[in-house]
């Protein structure tokens, strides 16, 4: 094997560990879910899965929605949280290219 090769080479876990704040996190998004009868899918994207493959702590969490836009859910987060007297602070949207937004809690 080549001297490049064998710097590809790289350990991928075949599973994700959640930290404590990653499960809140988790938690807050689903009960949201749950609590205003959402349909919505949500999905893990971009660069928290893969460092969490590869083993790395990540500190931002892309989210993919299906059927709303990310203001709108971010609203609706907001609005849980309050609803359970947590504190808000911290869920925003980030916009991107005008079209795709992002949020970060």
């Amino acid at each position: 094997m080549s001297t490049t090769q064998q710097h590809l080479l790289v350990q991928v876990r075949d599973n994700i560990q959640l930290s404590d704040i990653d499960k809140r996190i988790f938690e807050r998004l689903l009960a949201t879910l749950r609590h205003f009868n959402l349909p919505t899918q949500l999905c893990v994207a971009g660069g928290w899965v893969r460092d969490k493959l590869l083993g790395k702590e990540c500190y931002d969490i892309d989210i993919a929605l299906d059927n709303m836009m990310g203001t709108e859910f971010v609203d609706k987060v907001r609005e849980y949280l309050l609803s359970i007297e947590e504190d808000a602070q911290g869920v925003c949207v980030i916009e991107w290219f005008g079209s795709i937004s992002f949020f970060v809690l």
